[in-house]
């Protein structure tokens, strides 16, 4: 067991106020940038969404104040006393409530996504269970805090149920990852440019759920190595910042994903491509218009085709394309 001092206990939660500070004002440049590009968008996201990023940057901003009061307490009003290091202040459980509601939110909301784009309502509900189940796991860790006399007792009595919380919310955000990854891979059309878009989505998508996940990991894997320490908080401290990041961030890339579809003339399509097919009794008068016809099959009857006015003289041909807009594109 490792012994406890100042630099593992005052020294952890010290480092881990920093980088939350910082991560916090993150959050903030995010949602400005968020509310001062709804004016600009052609449809402004609905209210609910407007809400949601509400009320995460508002849970966020208390677990910074929460967080910093914890601090403050040990630094300025109990300065020098090393016994109240093993006491918990009620800002404790101001730290922690914020942070499981943003959790739930931010997986729901990644849930929700899930369920659009796959349209499937058992694999999104089985993930949503999952995020449930750390919900209830963290409500009834933090229940069981009050009965624990002394902060360095508090890993010592209830360790195992932190580190599965920590355990169910990484595989939460693991999994969907992986369904994000495998229905998007499913999307994939005979165009180039498309599937250079769903890359781009997907390498982000890995991004932002990796992050969260890896940051749960380490305060399960802290919790577990030094026992009797604060050192897992200063991972735990960031999960929060980085579950409200990692959602802003989503919202705000979509308008550099639907530029660079503009740029390099993609379509996000969650329908099967319908490849080049032959049609001998179409109309002599029909004329097929796409901007993609360079990342199309070679086949008979499309090499008189006219860049210039996007016909096709050989009227054997016709292009059929069923499209639908992905839902990362536009949440309504």
């Amino acid at each position: 067991m490792v012994q406890a001092n100042m630099d593992n206990t005052l020294g952890a939660l010290f480092i881990g106020l920093i980088l939350s500070a910082v991560l916090n004002g993150v959050t903030y440049s995010q949602a400005w940038f968020y509310f001062s590009t709804q004016s600009q968008r052609e449809k402004s996201d609905p209210l609910w969404l407007k809400t949601t990023v509400v009320v995460v940057v508002v849970l966020d901003l208390l677990h910074q104040l929460f967080t910093s009061h914890w601090m403050y307490d040990y630094c300025v009003t109990n300065f020098g006393n090393s016994a109240a290091l093993d006491a918990l202040p009620w800002s404790y459980y101001g730290m922690a409530y914020p942070t499981g509601a943003v959790t739930v939110i931010v997986q729901s909301f990644y849930v929700w996504r899930v369920w659009k784009l796959s349209n499937n309502v058992i694999i999104a509900g089985a993930i949503w269970s999952v995020s449930l189940a750390q919900l209830g796991t963290f409500l009834y860790y933090v229940a069981r805090v009050f009965g624990v006399p002394n902060a360095s007792d508090l890993s010592l009595v209830l360790g195992h149920y932190a580190i599965l919380v920590n355990a169910l919310g990484a595989a939460c955000d693991i999994t969907i990852a992986c369904a994000m990854v495998f229905f998007l891979r499913q999307s994939r059309t005979s165009i180039k440019r498309t599937n250079h878009l769903l890359r781009s989505i997907t390498i982000f998508t890995v991004t932002t759920g990796i992050v969260s996940s890896v940051c749960a990991i380490m305060v399960l894997s802290m919790a577990g190595a030094y026992p009797g320490t604060n050192i897992e908080l200063t991972f735990y401290f960031m999960l929060t910042r980085l579950y409200a990041n990692s959602f802003l961030a989503t919202l705000n890339v979509r308008d550099h994903l639907r530029e660079l579809s503009h740029t390099t003339g993609g379509i996000i399509t969650t329908s099967n491509f319908v490849q080049t097919r032959t049609a001998a009794g179409a109309a002599a008068h029909r004329s097929v218009f796409s901007h993609e016809m360079d990342d199309f099959p070679r086949q008979k009857g499309t090499e008189n085709f006219n860049r210039s006015r996007g016909e096709l003289e050989d009227v054997g041909t016709v292009i059929s394309v069923k499209v639908d807009r992905i839902t990362n594109a536009d949440y309504k």
